[in-house]
């Protein structure tokens, strides 16, 4: 049963073109996982709060994997995002797609927040090239990290519906 739009939602284009704070509450998926961007003097910081629904081995315990990765890709288009709001930017407006992910898993991640930042390495026209990392306690100890490619333009190319 699926539950009807909520109206007072964020819509993402307009979060593209607005604050980083609301954009992860346009994504339900992240807004699911209660994921929060915000900007501080190193530019955007990324928290992914501690669930039970996130444990994918009971053992350790040890956050999913698909939740870490996710975590990462949520990161990276957040600083995108971020990117494209600046007035001066030379790259596309449009909503950022994924092209590609990969991600590094270092070592696992507990039950506890999770927080990421992200670097672009290059932001073009069309493309951007990013590097995210995620950390529990402490940045210098990387849970994982992945380098991202997203397409920022699309050249009036739209995607097919297959």
């Amino acid at each position: 049963m699926s539950q009807p739009p909520n109206q007072n939602l964020p819509n993402l284009q307009d979060v593209v073109t607005g604050d980083i704070s609301g954009l992860f509450d346009a994504i339900p998926f992240a807004r699911l996982l209660g994921l929060r961007a915000s900007k501080d003097a190193e530019g955007v910081l990324c928290v992914m709060p501690f669930s039970e629904r996130l444990i994918g081995n009971p053992v350790l315990p040890a956050l999913h994997g698909g939740m870490v990765a996710t975590f990462l890709e949520a990161t990276a288009l957040a600083v995108v995002v971020d990117a494209q709001n600046d007035p001066d930017a030379r790259c596309g407006k449009e909503i950022p797609r994924a092209i590609s992910t990969t991600v590094d898993y270092l070592r696992p991640a507990g039950p506890r927040d999770t927080y990421g930042r992200a670097e672009i390495i290059r932001l073009g026209t069309r493309l951007a090239t990013v590097v995210a990392t995620i950390w529990q306690d402490d940045p210098s100890r990387p849970v994982a990290r992945a380098n991202c490619h997203y397409l920022v333009a699309s050249g009036g190319i739209t995607p097919s519906k297959s």
